[in-house]
């Protein structure tokens, strides 16, 4: 895709290979990404080496450019997700970063749209990202679809029950230890990797697919921000495991475990994450990190919905930013998927790409769906929904 000229300031760029039109070498583009990225986020040198050493090989980024100067950046980095069990790529947005003085020029708006049609083109059918927040994404469609589990203050709880004398080691059988897991560990990796994926099988219709290579970028992402990897076994068997940083205050990426042993293996974790000051000093409100997604290429999103028994849904789909998907749909729901297909039936339900977004991903509640624009019967419209299963299970903390 050949650069776009904004103005006689601003030019976009769509891959960093464009950008060596302007005469910079690969070296000084890095730099001046990197430059951009320490000067936005304040993150730590170890962290942004981290990022620019393990994420940047693979990912896609968009830039605006001042003459010869990074004036706003946009990282699309891919993950291998599991949509209903079938492995997808997807994008996840971040460094989403625009200089002080070029701020309110529009650039993130340009970068963002470039972005949604690019993964339009590909037939990616949703993208998403942690918000600085919230306002920040709601006019391009984007809506709140995950909250992280609060496993830090169940860390921290766990440090006072363990502090209060109580032993929860011996409500089990067998051997309990903590494995610190190192990335040339590949027999550690692997049970790890075969554990989680069953875990996440059981339990989500849309998580991040883990690999042996996933699990090496943690835990040099974790070690980035002096925390660490952490396995708990029982026996030989792997029962949970967290990711943690503790630069800047406790951290927890993720923590997976069974229901059965969530108590065993908090303490566990707390024991070794969390000192008796830490755990006094910790104690304030911490909110949990969300992630916001949006339907990108609407065809390939509604194709993967199932429904419980077979309904039709006559649908108009309204985007104001990716007008290829704007049209009305004629959708045949079954438990194998949609059919869509553009109709000139009338359609029951109009909606915009946003409501569409918090619709199928299972957070739009009753009296809401009801406030759409229904053109018919509402019960009976309403009824059809009601059979349709949508991705409320969904299971996303990567970071980066």
């Amino acid at each position: 895709m050949e650069h776009t000229l904004v103005n006689s300031e601003y030019t976009i760029f769509n891959t960093i290979d464009e950008i060596q039109t302007l005469g910079k070498n690969a070296e000084e583009i890095r730099e001046d990404l990197y430059s951009l990225w320490q000067d936005c986020f304040g993150d730590t040198i170890e962290y942004t080496d981290f990022y620019f050493d393990w994420k940047t090989e693979d990912n896609r980024i968009l830039t605006a450019y001042k003459q010869n100067r990074i004036s706003a950046m946009l990282h699309l980095n891919p993950y291998l997700v599991m949509v209903n069990g079938k492995p997808t790529p997807l994008n996840y947005i971040v460094g989403v970063a625009t200089r002080k003085e070029d701020r309110r020029q529009g650039l993130m708006k340009l970068l963002l749209e470039a972005s949604l049609n690019q993964m339009y083109e590909e037939q990616m059918p949703f993208t998403y990202l942690m918000p600085a927040a919230e306002s920040i994404y709601l006019p391009f469609g984007f809506r709140i679809v995950y909250e992280q589990e609060g496993w830090r203050d169940k860390l921290l709880k766990a440090t006072q029950i363990r502090n209060s004398g109580l032993n929860l080691h011996e409500a089990i059988k067998g051997e309990l230890r903590i494995v610190n897991v190192k990335s040339n560990e590949e027999d550690m990796i692997s049970a790890l990797t075969e554990f989680t994926n069953s875990f996440l099988t059981k339990h989500y219709n849309i998580y991040v697919k883990r690999s042996p290579y996933y699990y090496k970028r943690l835990i040099h992402e974790m070690e980035s921000g002096k925390g660490n990897v952490l396995v708990c076994l029982l026996e030989d068997e792997i029962i949970g495991y967290t990711a943690y940083m503790t630069d800047g205050g406790i951290g927890i990426a993720e923590c997976i475990c069974g229901k059965n042993y969530e108590e065993i293996v908090m303490n566990a974790f707390s024991s070794e994450i969390i000192s008796k000051s830490d755990a006094a000093a910790g104690s304030e409100h911490h909110s949990n990190p969300t992630i916001m997604a949006r339907i990108v290429n609407w065809s390939n999103f509604i194709k993967s919905i199932t429904a419980k028994e077979e309904t039709t849904v006559y649908m108009k789909v309204e985007d104001s930013i990716i007008t290829d998907n704007n049209g009305t749909y004629q959708l045949q729901f079954s438990p194998l998927g949609c059919i869509a297909s553009l109709t000139d039936q009338e359609p029951e339900i109009t909606a915009d790409i946003a409501d569409l977004t918090k619709l199928f991903f299972g957070r739009m509640r009753e009296n809401e769906i009801a406030k759409l624009n229904i053109n018919g019967k509402p019960l009976e419209i309403l009824d059809k929904l009601k059979k349709i299963d949508n991705y409320k299970d969904v299971f996303i903390n990567e970071v980066v």
